[in-house]
């Protein structure tokens, strides 16, 4: 074997080993989803703020709830509102800010925003995501404060109080 033909062959070879580990690192490092909670969340009716300089502003009162996932459940507060932009490309951007309580008594704060076309008339092409953070003491729920999440919002099952919406919340692992 000449040294050519082996070091094309070594190279060949090591490129190979390369490729490999870039593959497998770049699986292990993609992101996953774990459920967290589901959240069933009674609304006041809307309030039209009106038009502002951003775009036109609503206010939509949060009157309480429930959630519950396989690590904690509880109810939520009411006093919140979940205050959204209509922006003038007609996408809708959502920041809601109320707390909850966990069945042990602790209180959590909860900011979640997000975006959403849900103006458009076809359901297929609706997208309707949101960024939940959380604010919870020390202790059995501190593990919300040390995640990025992800969140969608839908309709309420069919048994739920009117008005009122179905939140989803996964942990990015």
């Amino acid at each position: 074997m000449n040294r050519r033909s082996l070091l094309t062959g070594g190279a060949a070879t090591l490129a190979a080993v390369l490729l490999t580990n870039v593959a497998q690192s770049s699986v292990a490092d993609e992101p996953g989803l774990e459920f967290i909670y589901e959240a069933v969340v009674t609304l006041e009716p809307t309030v039209e703020v009106g038009h502002t300089p951003l775009g036109t502003r609503r206010r939509v009162p949060i009157t309480g709830g429930s959630f519950s996932g396989p690590n904690i459940r509880g109810r939520v507060l009411s006093g919140g509102a979940d205050w959204q932009l209509q922006r003038a490309d007609n996408w809708t951007v959502i920041e809601a800010d109320y707390m909850m309580q966990a069945d042990d008594g602790t209180l959590i704060h909860v900011r979640n925003v997000g975006l959403t076309n849900s103006r458009v008339p076809d359901a297929r092409r609706r997208y309707l995501r949101t960024i939940p953070s959380f604010e919870a003491p020390d202790g059995p729920h501190g593990w919300l404060n040390q995640a990025v999440f992800v969140g969608t919002i839908g309709a309420p099952p069919p048994a739920a109080p009117k008005p009122s919406v179905r939140i989803r919340v996964y942990r990015v692992t």
